[in-house]
């Protein structure tokens, strides 16, 4: 160990402040409920305990205390994807719960309900709204009321995850909080909602930057009490004649995300949703719906640019199956065709894509099975094939020349 990192270590342990002597935490990844997507997202992390014992495990879905940035046209369902993802996160948790500022207002409590997968009394009790009086400092006070809720009584919401970093130690997290922000398009600074007349540029200019401040004060609030935080925004054109460059990697020449700028640098995940082709109850699936690619623009635990495929069932949301199906068809792991598809190898365990569910759900072997292959795909989300192992060819080891000319320079 180095004798500066030792002596720092002893000197710090000394401190009375926590947040000097904290040091950075491991994280866990919370799954959403739909494999295609945390596999997408996910890691493979390396444990090698202090005996000696080695082994890994899949960190997989949205770590803890991150911003999720979410953006798409309208009609593509980004928020019906971080409703259901919200009450997939939460529900293992008792003190759990969901923060929802929602500007837009575009669902009905019914609809929140059935995404959420709530009961009545569940939605009361775990579940909070806001569609009015939403401003950027009040919603900055919100979330830091969360904040200090959680961290003056942790002993309420501390739990072991059962996982361990990367030394052996047992993880330890506060129970997830998940705050959805739908928009950040709509979120305006106080003195600005209040205007009678629209103020132009300058007021836009003057809500990003706050925003912008906004985001840049929570994100360090967000880790410490595990608050997971969506942020919901449009995918605009420009308008100007000459397309600008692209905000990001993976955006088009030209399209931007209203609100700033920092809520794609600060994200932990940025996710792009895109509506394709149809689907139609009267054939394929037997639904009325769309497919949407979810693209991973920008990812902290996995490559950016990767996509999946999900489908969207207008009436029950993204559906886990059915998005699992279209991993397996892209891999090229659906074999056959019209009636007579089957999976892998198992061409003695014949349907259609119409039947597919009923069958995943009356046929135990044919279950297993499309579990098995599933897996084998999800593997290669999570470990792409590895490149042609490096030739043995010479490298420069630029370090070496760089320190022996330093040496070089160095009086004896």
């Amino acid at each position: 160990m180095s004798l500066l990192v030792h002596n720092f270590r002893k000197t710090v342990a000394k401190s009375k402040d926590l947040r000097i002597k904290s040091e950075a935490e491991f994280s866990v990844g919370y799954p959403t409920g739909y494999l295609v997507f945390d596999f997408m997202n996910g890691t493979k992390v390396e444990v090698t305990k202090s005996d000696g014992t080695k082994f890994s495990y899949n960190s997989i879905g949205i770590v803890d205390g991150t911003m999720v940035s979410c953006v798409g046209r309208s009609g593509c369902g980004k928020t019906t994807f971080v409703m259901q993802v919200a009450g997939n996160i939460i529900r293992p948790f008792p003190n759990s719960a969901i923060f929802h500022e929602d500007i837009e207002g575009g669902i009905s409590d019914m609809r929140k309900r059935q995404l959420l997968k709530m009961t009545e009394e569940e939605f009361k009790s775990r579940y909070i709204c806001r569609n009015t009086g939403i401003t950027t400092e009040n919603f900055f006070q919100r979330i830091k009321m969360i904040h200090d809720l959680k961290l003056e009584s942790r002993e309420d919401y501390e739990y072991d995850t059962g996982l361990y970093d990367a030394e052996g130690n047992r993880i330890f997290k506060l129970q997830p909080t998940v705050v959805i922000l739908d928009s950040l398009a709509m979120l305006m600074p106080e003195n600005i909602s209040d205007m009678d007349e629209l103020a132009g540029s300058m007021a836009a200019t003057s809500t990003a930057k706050l925003n912008t401040q906004l985001i840049k004060r929570i994100i360090p609030m967000l880790k410490v009490a595990n608050i997971i935080f969506f942020v919901i925004n449009h995918l605009l054109p420009d308008p100007s004649l000459v397309p600008k460059k692209a905000q990001v990697a993976w955006l088009k020449p030209g399209e931007r995300c209203p609100g700033g700028e920092t809520a794609i640098y600060l994200a932990n995940n940025f996710l792009r949703f895109d509506d394709n082709s149809k689907l139609n109850a009267e054939d394929t699936f037997g639904v009325d719906g769309i497919y949407v690619d979810v693209l991973l623009v920008k990812s902290r635990t996995n490559n950016a640019g990767k996509s999946v495929k999900m489908v969207f069932d207008y009436a029950n949301g993204f559906d886990p199956e059915l998005s699992l199906f279209m991993l397996l068809k892209d891999q090229g792991r659906i074999n056959g065709s019209g009636a007579y598809l089957y999976i892998g190898n198992r061409d003695d365990k014949k349907f259609s894509q119409r039947k597919f569910k009923e069958k995943l759900a009356t046929d135990p072997e044919f279950s297993q099975i499309f579990i098995e292959e599933s897996f084998k795909a999800l593997e290669v989300l999570l470990n792409p094939i590895e490149a042609e192992k490096e030739k043995e060819d010479y490298k420069l080891d630029t370090t070496s020349i760089m320190l022996q000319m330093m040496k070089e320079k160095i009086p004896a």
